[in-house]
């Protein structure tokens, strides 16, 4: 068995191991635990198009039941569907794990009096390159941690995530993710620039001021080691490079690599820490973590900075599951989504904590599925809004629609 299978193997097994040990007093739950095969009875009712052949989709799913004892401990029982089975492009969901990164990484640059709202400058380095000392979206005019990390988190913005991948640069992120448990993540390269990977190994210079604009710290230009290459992982029939199709699949091998299950972990690691063991959290100050967890629940409209055009960004931009990122979706009051979602190249993505008022329950969902009909890549002709979102959409429904048939219920389920 390959390593990186073998890894995805053990970590599944230990899911099911920590569901067995956190489930011994089940009786005395209130609710149920959903029965095994419940994933593969919600996809074949949100899209038997696609349940009936989940390989050619690349179809994955992770589903974690949350119960509370009487004292408030979370009890988790976790149900797997194909989570692991092959290569996804995990597109944006990887600026989650930087945003949280970036947090922690910050904290260690506290001794010069650097906090997550210092002014930031990022020099250039890589052809093309300027210096970064503005940001017209801040309500300072000025870049910092803070507003990059909210821009990721509020619309998914690509420029943020690429000065925080600078920050602390791809040889520190895949040593920190290893050290937390996220064994097969491999974090390589920023996003919406072409760059080969000796140019993304290359972080730039950034310096950080205080607000009188004094010099606090200055961190020199990186260029991180190679990390051990990955076999190669064809995707799709054929792709456009300038404008002409190469003939071949494209090999996504020297692309980032963040598990389905990764992505799930993350989310828990992040809106259930104490489920987790000592080592395998994030060393985050309460103030941090609580403004990661509430900025993932924010709706663009929310946000007073930066703002955001409502025609440009809706409520539901960043909202998959459930909502399918629809334009006219009406949002639940009664639903909170802490999620982050991903779509690139014919692959969608989203990891989502969600909390019910009306039923009380809490559960965690992580999907992806590639939906690319004419295996084409580069195209910009992906099936999300004909077969993607709306198979995320539903999915979510049902799983909500699940927590809202189990009493007590202060809501009527309408969907």
């Amino acid at each position: 068995m390959p390593i990186s299978v073998r890894r995805s193997f053990i970590f599944i097994c230990s899911l099911v191991l920590l569901s067995a040990c956190q489930h011994t007093n089940q009786q005395d739950l209130e609710v149920r635990r959903l029965d095994d095969d419940v994933l593969a009875t919600w996809i074949a009712k949100a899209s038997p198009q696609i349940a009936k052949d989940p390989t050619d989709y690349r179809l994955q799913v992770l589903f974690t039941e949350i119960r509370r004892e009487d004292n408030g401990r979370a009890m988790l029982h976790h149900h797997n569907y194909r989570a692991d089975a092959e290569y996804q492009y995990p597109a944006s969901t990887v600026k989650l794990a930087i945003a949280a990164l970036a947090l922690e990484y910050m904290q260690q640059l506290s001794g010069y009096g650097v906090t997550i709202d210092s002014v930031m400058h990022t020099e250039p380095l890589l052809e093309g390159d300027t210096l970064v000392s503005l940001d017209t979206s801040a309500a300072s005019g000025l870049p910092s941690v803070r507003h990059y990390v909210k821009k990721i988190l509020l619309v998914s913005d690509n420029d943020a995530y690429n000065r925080l991948y600078e920050l602390m640069g791809q040889q520190y992120i895949n040593k920190r993710l290893t050290q937390l448990g996220f064994t097969n993540a491999q974090i390589l390269h920023r996003l919406d620039r072409s760059l080969s990977p000796e140019e993304n190994r290359a972080t730039n210079p950034i310096s950080f001021y205080d607000a009188k604009g004094k010099l606090l710290y200055r961190q020199s230009a990186k260029s991180s080691t190679a990390l051990p290459a990955r076999p190669i992982t064809l995707v799709g029939n054929d792709y456009l490079k300038n404008g002409e199709l190469q003939g071949k699949p494209l090999d996504f091998s020297q692309k980032n690599n963040w598990p389905l299950s990764h992505m799930h972990q993350l989310t828990q690691m992040i809106m259930l820490p104490e489920t987790l063991p000592p080592a395998q959290r994030l060393q985050l100050a309460k103030a941090d973590l609580q403004f990661l967890q509430q900025h993932m629940a924010m709706l663009p409209a929310e946000s007073t900075s930066p703002t955001y055009d409502k025609a440009q960004y809706w409520p539901s931009y960043v909202k998959f599951l459930v909502y399918g990122a629809e334009k006219d979706a009406q949002i639940d009051p009664n639903l909170h989504i802490h999620n982050k979602v991903g779509d690139a190249y014919g692959f969608l993505l989203d990891s989502a904590y969600i909390k019910d008022d009306c039923s009380g329950a809490e559960f965690i969902i992580t999907a992806a599925l590639y939906v690319n009909k004419d295996g084409v890549l580069n195209d910009d002709n992906y099936d999300y809004d004909t077969v993607g979102l709306p198979f995320l959409k539903r999915l979510g429904e049902l799983a909500v629609a699940n927590a809202r048939a189990k009493p007590p219920s202060k809501c009527t389920e309408k969907r």
